[in-house]
């Protein structure tokens, strides 16, 4: 078999900035080329990293190639893809009619062909993909197809594919590398909630967790080319896994070298990008922390999925909030307040209220966000002139609800002191005074049980709160979490200091002052141990005994010791939207602006982190 027109190696640039791609077959089975486009703007696109930017031009580039009415066949991780950094409307806007969803059940049973509409297929390159991509050539509905792989793709499934192209429908077969979630600018997730069980000997592994790795590694190359980085790279001493995950990805880099040939290498002098592997396992404390900025609110109290909240179970909602979209590249309100604490945060929905108010020339007064809600819902008007406002508003509402219902200050402020101080006794007392009484919720006691345990990890004080978890009616097998937690992130495992002693005032001068009426603004001390890593990281001074470069990245003792210009940091076992907070606060100080891109291969609440945990107690996932 031979692939008619195929030029495996040869390169398309993704769009106007000249992202690395890779025509496999221009032209496709049918011998028509493709004119490759020119390459601009990209060192003014190096300066400020981006991975929305990186994947919105990847997925533009795509659909503006073909003109006229087309449809867009998406897989069940490509479609989350998409939504991430392109709405509905902004797809309507590139003449795309018709979504459709190859992993849909009736997807194959459409008779009516469309003949009138070429086909742009963007799907993940596995290999249920391209059994389903050969069924629909077999018998294609569509007038042409243009086919775009988020990743590498193996050339024995480009002879599959034209095997089953006999109707010479495939114009066009093109790797384009948007193959993460990009959640905001510097921040991106691989959507891989359980990886625990890579903790363990990979010989226990089962089939899941190798595809888990291999997605790991196929999400790292491919956000690598996205941001136009050639990195070293850099893993946890202490743990295995990175340290695999590390030398996997380097030679996937030597083995697509043709691919990372077009990106400009750094400048004389300047030190190389950094691509630095880390295990939750070194940091268990940060995902159990109650949060007070908007966005970890947002996930730790409503839970995120690609953006997007479920508020159907909140009291009084209206039909049409059942389902939201809170995207920072869509909502410019939501990227303004993203790091907000919930005491500005309430001050600037009020303004926000306040300035439509003026253009509906409503006097309502709104002392607080009680008031806020009520008058969104006695004024009709005002929800058809911004449903983003309506939409704010009902949200900080039922954040300030669920604060109030479950007691989130008064538990806030015991985890903060023992993340933060140190004082065994009275920290006992406090965890015991809060599991006995009736203030705070099951789900708080045991997570203020999780701190302690992690923080006074063999104290002889440990089993006694457990026994009272069990005396408050919390089940055994919540409360064996405890003792899985250990097992997972104690102190065996971990190799750095989690726990330094910080003083009391310290902590006691970040409380601020309320600034509206029903809104309590606290501020949290804690800082995660990633945020001091990153910077030591960017400054050059992180040791290279406890984050060792791979070894086959050769340089000269000086240029380790370099300041690094860029870096990707990425999480295995996933990171959180606080890890996320103190990573933008070091791209704001920064010098050259954006620097830093953060990545996990999730991003965990605490409710999230303790599911991937507990799998460690349970049969292998999928087979």
């Amino acid at each position: 078999l031979k692939l008619r027109g195929s030029s495996l190696g040869g390169h398309l640039p993704g769009g106007n900035r000249g992202e690395p791609t890779r025509c496999l077959a221009p032209g496709a089975f049918a011998g028509r080329p493709e004119p490759a486009r020119g390459r601009v703007g990209e060192a003014a696109a190096m300066a400020m990293m981006s991975v929305v930017a990186g994947v919105k031009e990847y997925i533009q580039a795509m659909v503006d190639r073909i003109s006229g009415m087309k449809v867009l066949i998406l897989d069940s991780e490509t479609v989350g893809i998409i939504s991430m950094v392109f709405s509905q409307s902004d797809i309507l806007r590139h003449e795309v009619y018709l979504t459709e969803n190859i992993d849909a059940e009736g997807f194959f049973e459409q008779e009516e062909k469309m003949r009138h509409m070429n086909a742009v297929c963007f799907l993940r390159p596995t290999n249920k993909n391209f059994l389903k991509l050969s069924q629909e050539l077999k018998s294609p509905k569509y007038n042409e197809y243009y086919i775009y792989f988020t990743n590498v793709v193996p050339h024995h499934r480009l002879e599959q594919l034209a095997c089953c192209d006999e109707h010479e429908v495939v114009q066009q077969v093109q790797e384009f590398y948007a193959d993460v979630f990009a959640v905001g600018h510097d921040l991106f997730s691989l959507n891989l909630p359980s990886t625990a069980r890579l903790t363990e000997d990979r010989n226990t592994w089962s089939s899941y967790e190798e595809v888990v790795f291999e997605r790991m590694l196929e999400g790292l190359l491919s956000v690598c080319l996205t941001l136009r980085v050639v990195p070293a790279i850099r893993y946890t001493g202490s743990s295995q896994l990175t340290r695999q995950v590390a030398e996997r990805l380097q030679v996937r880099i030597q083995e697509e070298q043709s691919l990372f040939e077009t990106i400009e290498r750094e400048r004389k002098g300047e030190g190389a990008p950094v691509l630095l592997l880390l295990d939750r396992r070194n940091d268990p404390v940060t995902p159990l922390l109650n949060q007070w900025t908007y966005q970890a609110m947002l996930h730790e109290l409503l839970s995120m999925d690609n953006n997007r909240i479920d508020m159907s179970k909140v009291p009084n909602i209206r039909p049409e909030l059942e389902m939201i979209v809170m995207s920072p590249s869509q909502d410019p309100f939501f990227e303004e307040n993203i790091l907000a604490n919930f005491g500005d945060l309430g001050n600037n929905i009020r303004k926000y209220v306040e300035d439509y108010q003026k253009q509906t020339k409503n006097t309502a007064k709104i002392e607080s966000i009680e008031a806020m809600q009520q008058f969104v819902d006695q004024y009709p008007e005002f929800r058809k002139l911004s449903g983003n406002v309506s939409k704010h508003v009902a949200v900080v509402h039922e954040l300030s609800r669920l604060v109030e219902a479950n007691q989130l200050l008064d538990a806030s402020h015991l985890e903060q002191e023992i993340a933060c101080t140190d004082n065994r006794q009275e920290h006992f007392k406090s965890v015991m005074d809060m599991i006995k009484g009736e203030k705070v919720t099951p789900f708080q006691r045991l997570r203020l049980v999780l701190l302690y345990a992690l923080k006074y990890e063999g104290d002889q004080s440990i089993p006694k709160l457990k026994q009272e978890l069990l005396n408050k009616g919390i089940g055994q097998d919540q409360v064996a979490h405890v003792d899985q937690l250990l097992r997972y992130a104690g102190q065996h495992v971990r190799s750095v200091d989690l726990f330094q002693n910080k003083s009391w005032t310290s902590y006691a001068k970040s409380t601020i002052t309320r600034q509206i009426q029903g809104v309590e603004n606290v501020y949290t001390q804690h800082k995660s141990h990633l945020q001091g890593v990153a910077d030591s990281l960017m400054k050059g001074r992180l040791k290279e005994s406890t984050y060792p470069f791979v070894e086959s990245y050769r340089s000269t003792p000086a240029s380790r010791e370099q300041k690094v210009t860029r870096a990707i940091v990425f999480v295995v076992g996933g990171t959180t939207y606080e890890e996320a907070r103190d990573i933008a606060e070091l791209n704001k100080a920064a010098e050259g602006g954006r620097s830093i891109v953060l990545g996990g291969t999730t991003i965990h609440n605490s409710r999230s982190f303790l599911t991937d945990v507990a799998q460690l107690n349970m049969k292998s996932g999928i087979e």
